[in-house]
């Protein structure tokens, strides 16, 4: 199991903010070095994964597939294939 490490807030420290937004817009590591001794590296963390919730497998009964074929009904759903139709019924409806 990995160990968690440890975190420190650094929101009132302005010059390793300054160095902290650096290594985000470059997406490149840092090395912190104290005099001609590497002491750390700064390297920037990917986007935060979201776990998406494991779903069930659907079955024969599930309610989803009462929606199926849905679009394909006569009457008022079928206004995208008919809208000429309807355009011209609505127009002579009003000038009669």
């Amino acid at each position: 199991m990995a160990r968690e490490l440890k975190a420190i807030d650094i929101s009132g420290e302005p010059e390793l903010l300054r160095i902290v937004e650096q290594v985000r817009s470059t997406r490149e590591p840092l090395v912190l070095r104290q005099q001609d001794e590497d002491v750390a590296i700064l390297r920037p963390l990917g986007p935060a994964r979201r776990r998406l919730p494991k779903g069930r497998p659907t079955s024969a009964t599930d309610p989803l597939w009462r929606l199926v074929g849905i679009g394909a009904s006569e009457g008022p759903g079928d206004v995208s294939i008919n809208k000429h139709k309807y355009l011209a019924d609505a127009y002579a409806d009003l000038h009669k």
